[in-house]
């Protein structure tokens, strides 16, 4: 019985790990499913959120704003009736600006349409945009701005497109009046003409709306490659044409002579005779030599010994008005000091004359050169009023025009009497230098005579 027990025993621990080995497996196997079971539920779970959430987060946005707005209800209910009519005031106010903002940007768009459509440059890309939007003038101004924002975006459209160059068929003249049809091309601001035949072009003049534009004559080949998507070299004008009209404008000095009308020519003649008469009284000082006091010792002395011949000689071979003073003088200095004294007197005042003649002429033409300029402008002026009167002042280019050419007269005026007074001031020191001079030395003369 014992032993039985004992086999029995170990019949049980021997089968046991056969019994274990058996069960692992199993058990792996259901872990295995049991997972997979549950990622598969995870993943459904996560799907079912992923679904659900924007319907959460609108409905929590929605919340959002209505917490927000019961707040904002809650804060005017707290506060008082004053406070609640000067929130009332400021939103109004807000409102009101907002509205102006509104309506001048809607402004901005029709003026920016208008303008681009009558003052596009020839052969430009055209603004996309039905008139209908730019005549329309609903009283809402959201309305309005909303209505004219397709301006703004076929006026970007339109910039890239002048941006790579657009081309149009037209007609232009050239700064002769004839006219040539071709092929207009834009760049950006700046456009060319190309005539059909290829032979002449250039670039596009700056004119009025409306006109047929005109073509200054440049390089046909290069506007021919520009057209044609070509590499090319082309003058360009920065200023748009000012430019070349400002250079129209000025003209030189025979076009300004031409504006200036009837008083410029009085104004040059005036101008004429100043020179004419200051180149003469320059030739006249330049050949007179500055005598010294050894040439009137040196007369003196000849007169000590009594030899009066070479004491007129003397006199007489000084080239400068004190020449001629000094041989009057060596005539009559047999005489008292006091006599020679007076005829030196005498003869300073022909000299004086001699030297200042032509002077007040000068002067005159310094004078009345800017005076006759005033008058040329006053006259023009009342031409410029005449013209105001009958075509009123709503274009003010003639106007200006009108003035710029009665300041012409002015203009011309000060540039005569301006180098007029500089001549007569330096002539009047040199004549007073030879008159001084000549003084000086007959004086010295006398005192030698009264010393003798």
């Amino acid at each position: 019985m014992h032993l039985s027990k004992s086999l029995l025993t170990w019949f049980v621990l021997a089968i046991a790990p056969l019994a274990a080995q058996t069960e692992v497996p199993a058990a792996l196997e259901k872990a295995k499913a049991d997972l997979t079971s549950t990622l598969t539920g995870l993943e459904k779970t996560r799907a079912a959120i992923a679904a659900e959430k924007p319907a959460l987060s609108a409905d929590f946005a929605k919340a959002e704003l209505e917490l927000r707005e019961k707040r904002r209800l809650v804060r005017i209910a707290r506060l008082s009736k004053e406070d609640r009519a000067e929130e009332l005031r400021q939103l109004r106010s807000a409102l009101a600006a907002r509205r102006q903002d509104a309506t001048y940007l809607a402004g901005l768009l029709k003026d920016h349409a208008l303008k681009t459509t009558t003052l596009s440059t020839p052969g430009a890309a055209p603004l996309e945009v039905s008139p209908e939007i730019i005549a329309a003038n609903p009283d809402a101004p959201a309305e309005a701005l909303a209505g004219r924002l397709p301006i703004l975006d076929a006026a970007i459209d339109r910039l890239d497109a002048l941006l790579g160059g657009s081309t149009a068929p037209g007609k232009a003249s050239d700064t002769r009046g004839n006219i040539r049809e071709g092929t207009l091309a834009a760049l950006g601001p700046v456009s060319f003409f190309l005539s059909n035949d290829k032979s002449v072009g250039g670039d596009i003049i700056a004119s009025m709306p409306g006109d047929i534009p005109h073509y200054a004559t440049g390089s046909a080949e290069d506007v021919a490659a520009l057209i044609a998507g070509k590499e090319s070299a082309l003058l360009l004008d920065p200023t748009a044409g000012h430019a070349r009209a400002m250079d129209e404008i000025d003209g030189g000095f025979i076009d300004m002579v031409r504006k200036g009308g009837l008083w410029v020519w009085p104004i040059m003649l005036l101008a004429l005779v100043s020179i004419i008469f200051g180149i003469i009284k320059l030739a006249r000082f330049s050949r007179f030599r500055e005598p010294t006091d050894a040439w009137v010792s040196a007369i003196l002395a000849a007169l000590r010994t009594g030899d009066g011949e070479k004491a007129t000689a003397l006199a007489a071979g000084q080239r400068h008005p004190a020449g001629p003073v000094m041989q009057r003088l060596v005539s009559v200095s047999e005489n008292s000091a006091d006599l020679v004294e007076e005829t030196l007197y005498e003869q300073l005042m022909a000299v004086q004359s001699k030297a200042t003649s032509l002077l007040p002429v000068i002067a005159i033409t310094a004078a009345t050169s800017p005076l006759l300029g005033l008058l040329g402008t006053v006259s023009g002026m009342i031409a410029t009023f005449n013209v105001i009167t009958l075509l009123g002042s709503g274009d003010p280019k003639p106007l200006a025009g009108g003035i710029s050419e009665a300041l012409i007269t002015t203009l011309f005026g000060l540039v005569v009497a301006i180098p007029a007074l500089i001549l007569h001031a330096f002539l009047s020191r040199r004549a007073q230098g030879i008159v001084q001079t000549t003084e000086r030395l007959g004086l010295s003369f006398v005192n030698g005579l009264r010393a003798k």
